[in-house]
């Protein structure tokens, strides 16, 4: 990171495993300390596995590069506890998975931004999350 671009404590949950859900984390990852998730099958493994021991290279629309790596990547939903922000990376039907994995672990007053939006999102997340 390059003069005023220090890493800051607050964490990042980023859910899913395909192009966006790599593309946030690389780029969260980057400025902050973030977390990959994925609940489907074995995608987490298989994506740690597959990013081993490298950082991830984005480089962006401006030209500038961005050199990154996660804290983790992960299946295991208490990670949720950690997360300062939870991004939902993953096609709308699957966002009720993630909110009642996270139900238990979740902080109070943690952002939680979903994309693809939907109608109705957030009387869904009040449903799994019971509140």
């Amino acid at each position: 990171m390059s003069g005023d671009e220090t890493k800051n404590p607050f964490t990042v949950l980023i859910c899913g495993g395909g192009n966006a859900a790599q593309v946030a984390t690389a780029m969260f990852a980057h400025r902050y300390s973030t977390v990959a998730i994925s609940l489907f099958a074995d995608e987490a493994a298989k994506w740690k596995a597959a990013l081993g021991d490298d950082e991830y290279e984005l480089t962006l629309d401006t030209g500038k590069v961005l050199k990154s790596r996660p804290d983790d990547i992960t299946n295991d939903p208490s990670v949720a506890a950690k997360a300062d922000a939870i991004i939902l990376a993953v096609p709308s039907f699957a966002h009720g998975q993630y909110f009642e994995a996270f139900q238990p672990y979740i902080k109070p007053d943690t952002v939680v931004a979903c994309m693809p939006a939907r109608s109705g999102g957030d009387i869904l997340m009040a449903a799994k999350l019971k509140e």
